[in-house]
């Protein structure tokens, strides 16, 4: 096999468990992640590693600073409003442009990943119900077809995201699954400016769950990531 196809294809599988963990919310804001250890549960290099939180910070979910290293990002609290003005006027906006264009096919997607997000949370699972619930909102920012606006869009979301993680209270979601049932009816039979407030107070509603408190996590990565 060729080498260089193998190294892309493990340092897929290490950024998509990485994403996967953050977005879950498994891995807390300002947890860090060191190389070395992280090489280790692995079983691959420092530079694969390297690589991968790299495209992370990208992503803008992690944050490599000189001389320090990588952790997950923190948000402070008096920035967090910020955050969330931002995501109400581009997802307000997305809202908008999709309502009355959704088809019985984007509906039917949207309801199914909001009824899989409500059985995630009555399982107990809060950490797959979260990430449904980021799905859902990156579903619609997609749908609406503008790539520019999608694009920040998901920063948004994602960073939102783990601000809600490190803000939230311990044991509740992000996201309330009645908020997205109305959220979907809405976008395919209703008012593009109804559908805009909508969105905006949904995510306002996000945005007053949250304990602006700080919170200083040290994880276990091994016993976080390591397969068992």
């Amino acid at each position: 096999m060729d080498k260089s196809k193998g190294s892309k294809n493990q340092e897929q599988v290490i950024y998509d468990r990485l994403f996967d963990v953050i977005l879950e919310q498994k891995l807390q804001p300002g947890s860090r992640l060191t190389e070395v250890p992280l090489a280790d549960i692995f079983g691959v290099s420092r530079t694969i590693i390297r690589r991968v939180l790299l495209r992370l910070s990208h992503e803008g979910v992690v944050e490599i600073k000189p001389n320090v290293g990588a952790s997950v990002v923190s948000t402070a609290p008096e920035e967090v409003s910020q955050y969330f003005e931002a995501r109400k006027i581009i997802e307000g906006a997305l809202a908008k442009k999709l309502c009355g264009h959704l088809t019985d096919y984007q509906a039917e997607m949207l309801s199914a990943m909001v009824r899989e997000e409500d059985r995630m949370f009555e399982m107990g699972n809060l950490a797959k119900g979260l990430r449904k619930s980021t799905e859902f909102h990156f579903f619609i920012a997609d749908a609406a077809k503008n790539e520019p606006l999608a694009e920040i869009a998901k920063q948004l979301i994602a960073r939102t995201s783990l601000i809600v993680s490190q803000y939230n209270l311990p044991g509740s979601g992000g996201c309330a699954c009645i908020d997205h049932n109305t959220l979907v009816n809405i976008l395919k039979d209703g008012d593009p400016l109804v559908a805009e407030k909508m969105m905006i107070e949904h995510i306002e509603h996000i945005e007053h769950g949250l304990q602006l408190n700080e919170k200083n996590i040290e994880p276990d990565l091994y016993a976080l990531l390591k397969e068992s």
